[in-house]
């Protein structure tokens, strides 16, 4: 039959080339409800069940001159003419040039819809124009960059590229695997990205410092491997991909024959001239291998269990050491507190805050407590609530919140406690050890099966690419730079998976290249840390391009590494942050997790109340920077911090800047110190930071560039900086202000440290009970302004700032002789309170005062003169003030614009 215009396909063959039998059949007919077939090279009629006859007339003939044709994971070039028969499940007939026909099924074909140029439009041409003006220019063979995006098979539509510049395809999801293994190890973050990597078409790690970013990619690969598949490792720090060659080339991880270190012709020459032979591996074959198998799945229940009590765990001991510093600070305000009320430290600290709320609420509206009050306290919390409700407001505050930080630290240390006895039962270490070893054991199983019969094939540089489907059979995990990773392989051929790691080094046209070499990207790296650096010239002919294409924010290499590209543009894909952080003391790594990562990062290190891990020593004021150098910084960093590191172990100095890091070595007569985007990737036990600058400029004080310098440190941390004022709310400054704060160093302030630990609880509690209140009252609930008030927050783009509601003003107030005697009064009775106070969660400074004022209780005279006075005393203090009032309209919009001036911040 002509193959042209039928298709016949025997069912009994499927997944193998015997099922196209169409040139066979000569005739076929139906008759009672049974296939009668005729084949050319017999006369005689075969009967086949009719489900077992599959046979199409209606064809579809494929224009293939703008369509490309895959088979697989390789594009085939030469055919001449492409026909399609079925309607819900395709099979293709190919002609090609030299004129052999075959058949294929859908499930090993693709067949592009449209062309990068059409799908992409503007953006790939953009791209393209960015290769041709900023790429590297070899001399003698011109710009590498440029000729790898004239090698891209334009008609490829089905990898990450297509998406990222603009096609409208949702991107490909897939069955998670009936097993995942962890050779490498695992926690609860690093599992979840590697399930994501190993079903979503795209998927984005976010790995801050300390997180195992490489131990994920690790697994990944692993799995992979298992699967059959080939990865693609990138990146443009060599080390990034030198760290992952070594982790697998491990003794006693022994994979390293399976990779290949390629990319430009220097690397090719070293691989092909130290091909490594493949190692005896015939002690890898598990015989017990599904008894292995379950052993996995088992452990991983048990250890997925652990993860969560881990979480919790470090999350207590946060808060315990938090609640340690916050309650000294209460003592340190040496508020009287009377022993006859300890038995009070022993209640409940959340029934401790609703007596709290409720007792200042009734105090507020009559000024005194009624009989049911008594009586409701008395059967709560005992008989001896009697007296303690008879004393003084004061008292009672007093004492209530004292007792509630010893309650609180009872309850941690019991919850701590718990925590780490369900672990020690279920021996958490050892069965995620097991985990790792077992998942090794049936990582290498699976390679001892793909590989049994198979002898090592050996390639020169030359055939390479010709033999590509060979070359990746022996060697699955190749790895090369960013820049060149389309010259690893074939043209016509890409890799199952691409794995960019450091992507935030990345520009966005050297990484939008990497996507057109595989099926699938992970995308890994951070964007807290170091993004690539763009020289002066580079960055003009950039904008010029950016200009002359106008083109979406997402794609300005200006303003985007390749990752903040990734993140914005694919929005389907999900993101992974690895949360659990190995490497630094807690205080070290709380800093960077609350300015820079919004405290989702899990510090699983131990805090053993080591003293002045974080410190600060500036020097006297002065001028002393010239340019980048300061010398005075020098001589500080030899007397007063290196003697007192003798034998405490490693040590590094970091500094923003060249000519500082050089003139520290010469003084010092060691290579110790060297810039900050030399140190990533590295950590010491010590790290002293020089800061240099006279005044902080936008360059020392970069976010991104403070994140990786402080995250080098793992045991202490060193800052070295000039004496001179540094604004509070600088990152520089922050991080002074939090280490002052953790060290108790108290210097002379007219405001006292915020106590967020109590009153974030107290506000809670206070928010909830408001918010069951009847929402009849006329009036703008607290809950409402509380959430404006959140909202406005994080349009300024205010990190780690807070709110706390209904804040006592004694609290703030660190000294009273600004006062007079009726300011004083009304300063320390302890039901004066700030409505709602905007603090920094880091520092616990406090911002910014708002007041709410009810019209019907403000409007009287007496209020209206409170009013006064406690403005006068908040000016008194510099704590700036917004006034509400519940008769007007309060917006977001113009909260917002309020706390912007005052805080003079831009939205």
């Amino acid at each position: 039959m002509n193959p042209k215009k039928y298709m016949v396909i025997d069912t009994s063959r499927l997944g193998t080339p015997k099922m196209f039998i169409t040139k066979q059949v000569a005739h076929l007919e139906i008759a009672d409800g049974m296939w009668h077939i005729t084949f050319e090279t017999s006369p005689i009629s075969y009967t086949y069940r009719y489900e077992r006859i599959k046979f199409f007339t209606k064809v579809e003939r494929i224009d293939i001159e703008t369509r490309g044709f895959y088979l697989k994971n390789k594009r085939i070039e030469d055919i001449r003419e492409l026909y399609r028969f079925g309607d819900t499940h395709y099979y293709y007939h190919a002609v090609f040039s030299n004129g052999a026909e075959l058949d294929y099924d859908e499930k090993d074909v693709y067949v592009s819809r449209t062309t990068l140029d059409e799908c992409g439009g503007d953006t790939w041409k953009y791209l393209n124009q960015l290769a041709a003006e900023t790429g590297l220019e070899m001399e003698g063979i011109g710009n590498i960059l440029k000729m790898q995006y004239d090698i891209v098979d334009r008609m490829r539509d089905n990898v990450p590229l297509a998406q990222f510049i603009g096609d409208k395809t949702k991107l490909a999801t897939y069955n998670a695997p009936r097993q995942i293994l962890y050779p490498f190890g695992c926690n609860a973050s690093q599992k979840r990205g590697v399930e994501n990597a190993l079903t979503h078409q795209v998927s984005i790690i976010q790995g801050p410092p300390g997180t195992g970013k490489t131990q994920t990619i690790l697994n990944i690969v692993a799995n992979l491997l298992v699967q059959g598949k080939s990865v693609l490792i990138v990146s443009n720090n060599n080390s990034a991909v030198e760290n992952v060659a070594e982790k697998l080339s491990d003794k006693k991880i022994g994979l390293g024959f399976l990779v290949a270190q390629l990319g430009k012709k220097e690397n090719k020459e070293a691989f092909v001239e130290n091909q490594p032979a493949v190692p005896d591996i015939s002690d890898w074959e598990l015989p017990e291998w599904r008894r292995t198998a379950e052993e996995i799945n088992e452990k991983l229940q048990i250890v997925s269990k652990g993860f969560e009590k881990q979480t919790i765990l470090s999350k207590l001991k946060i808060e315990a050491e938090a609640l340690k510093i916050e309650s000294r600070y209460n003592e340190l305000q040496k508020r009287p507190i009377v022993s006859d009320f300890d038995w009070l430290h022993l209640k409940p600290s959340r029934q401790l805050l609703t007596l709290k709320r409720r007792y200042e609420t009734q105090i507020e509206q009559s000024k005194k407590l009624g009989t049911v009050f008594y009586i409701e306290w008395l059967f709560r919390l005992g008989f001896k609530m009697w007296t303690f409700l008879h004393q003084s407001p004061d008292v009672i505050t007093r004492e209530i919140e004292a007792a509630y930080y010893t309650a609180r630290k009872n309850e941690i240390e019991s919850e701590i406690a718990d925590c780490e006895s369900f672990l020690k039962s279920i021996d958490i270490t050892e069965n995620v050890s097991a985990l790792r070893d077992l998942s090794l054991q049936m990582l290498k199983h699976q390679i001892f099966i793909g590989r049994q019969g198979r002898n090592r094939r050996l390639f020169s540089v030359k055939d390479i690419k010709p033999r590509t489907e060979e070359f990746l059979k022996e060697y699955p995990v190749v790895l090369s730079t960013t820049y060149t990773a389309k010259n690893c392989i074939d043209k016509n051929w890409v890799f199952d998976y691409v794995i960019m790691d450091e992507a935030s080094q990345v520009d966005i046209t050297t990484g939008a290249l990497a996507l057109s070499c595989a099926m699938n990207a992970v995308i890994v790296g951070d964007d807290k840390q170091l993004p690539n650096v763009i020289d002066e010239r580079t960055k003009t002919a950039l904008k010029a391009i950016e200009s002359a294409y106008r083109i979406d924010e997402k794609y300005r290499s200006t303003t985007h590494s390749f990752l903040q590209s990734c993140c914005e543009v694919f929005t389907d894909a999900p993101q992974t942050l690895l949360r659990e952080h190995y490497r630094c003391h807690p205080k070290i790594i709380e800093f960077c997790n609350h300015l820079f990562y919004n405290g989702e990062l899990v510090p699983m290190t131990q805090d053993k109340g080591e003293e002045n891990v974080v410190t600060v020593i500036q020097t006297a004021k002065g001028q002393h920077a010239r340019g980048h150098y300061n010398q005075r910084e020098i001589d500080v960093i030899q007397s007063e911090v290196l003697p007192n590191l003798t034998n405490n172990g490693s040590v590094g100095i970091i500094t923003p800047y060249r000519n500082q890091a050089e003139a520290i070595n010469r003084q010092l007569g060691t290579k110790i110190a060297s810039t900050v985007h030399k140190y990533q990737g590295r950590e010491c036990d010590n790290i002293i930071m020089s800061m240099v600058d006279n005044t902080i400029s936008e360059f020392s004080d970069d976010p991104n560039l403070l994140n990786v310098a402080i995250s080098r440190a793992q045991s202490r941390l060193f800052v070295v900086t000039n004496g001179n004022q540094i604004k509070e709310d600088s990152n520089l400054g922050q991080l002074i202000a939090y280490a002052r704060y953790n060290n108790f160093e108290v210097k002379e302030s007219k405001l006292h440290s915020v106590f967020d630990l109590l009153y974030k609880q107290y506000t809670t509690e206070r928010l909830k009970f408001e918010l069951s209140k009847s929402k009849n009252t006329g009036e703008l609930s607290e809950n409402i302004i509380y959430h404006i008030l959140q909202k406005s927050i994080t349009k300024l783009r205010l990190t780690n700032t807070d709110i706390l509601c209904h804040y006592p003003l004694s609290r703030l107030i660190a000294n009273d002789s600004l006062l007079n005697d009726k300011e004083k009064l009304f300063a320390n009775n302890p039901m004066t309170h700030i409505d709602f106070l905007l603090y920094n969660s880091l520092t616990k400074i406090p911002l910014l005062c708002i007041e709410v004022d009810g019209w019907h209780f403000h409007r009287t005279d007496a209020q209206q003169k409170r009013d006064q006075v406690k403005d006068c005393i908040l000016d008194k203090y510099g704590l700036r003030l917004i006034r509400l009032s519940t008769v007007q309209t309060i917006t977001e919009e113009n909260l917002t614009t309020d706390i912007a001036n005052l805080l003079n911040r831009n939205f």
